[in-house]
């Protein structure tokens, strides 16, 4: 009988698709745009993470990058001790390690691991944008109990405190008319 030989290549992993708001930098960086109150940026030629302030910094937006350093020294993407303050006012930046694993992309999976912080801070962004579509649809559309009807009686011109009420404003007024 004819000997028959089966080999069985063991079966490709598939490689995980994610999706980000990201722009590539002239200089070859990774800028994240996803998070509402910071952006996150990816140096591969310094093996760095930097996390911004989106707008203005606050307690807030440190405890947003706090869990983002936590999140990816936990994931062993960053390593911890190397979380410092960045050289950019209210940033936050971390070393990337290195791979021990021959093929593995440390900034794919720096990448990867951001998405799913991202994907775990999504209730976040969800209850803040709740919020304030809320708040807007208050002011926009108010219910029948927190609004009133226009009726020029009750709108006149001269509302308000009477005149000289404030004391100061006499003092201005008198002031005034001696200068002309």
């Amino acid at each position: 009988m004819a000997d028959i030989e089966i080999t069985i290549d063991p079966p490709v992993p598939p490689v995980p698709q994610i999706s980000l708001q990201v722009r590539k930098s002239l200089d070859g960086d990774y800028m994240i745009f996803d998070h509402l109150d910071i952006d996150i940026v990816v140096m591969p030629e310094k093996k760095k993470v930097l996390a911004l302030a989106k707008e203005t910094y606050s307690d807030e937006v440190y405890s947003t990058q706090d869990r983002l350093f936590r999140h990816l020294s936990r994931k062993g993407v960053v390593k911890s001790d190397s979380v410092q303050g960045g050289n950019v006012y209210g940033s936050l930046q971390g070393v990337i390690m290195e791979s021990s694993d021959e093929g593995v992309d440390p900034v794919q999976v720096t990448l990867y691991s951001i998405h799913t912080w991202l994907e775990e801070e999504k209730p976040y962004f969800n209850s803040i944008r709740a919020y304030e579509d809320r708040e807007a649809e208050e002011l926009t559309e108010p219910d029948d109990e927190n609004s009133t009807d226009w009726t020029p009686e009750l709108h006149a011109d001269d509302k308000g405190a009477p005149e000289g009420a404030w004391g100061r404003s006499d003092v201005f007024r008198h002031r005034d008319s001696l200068v002309r």
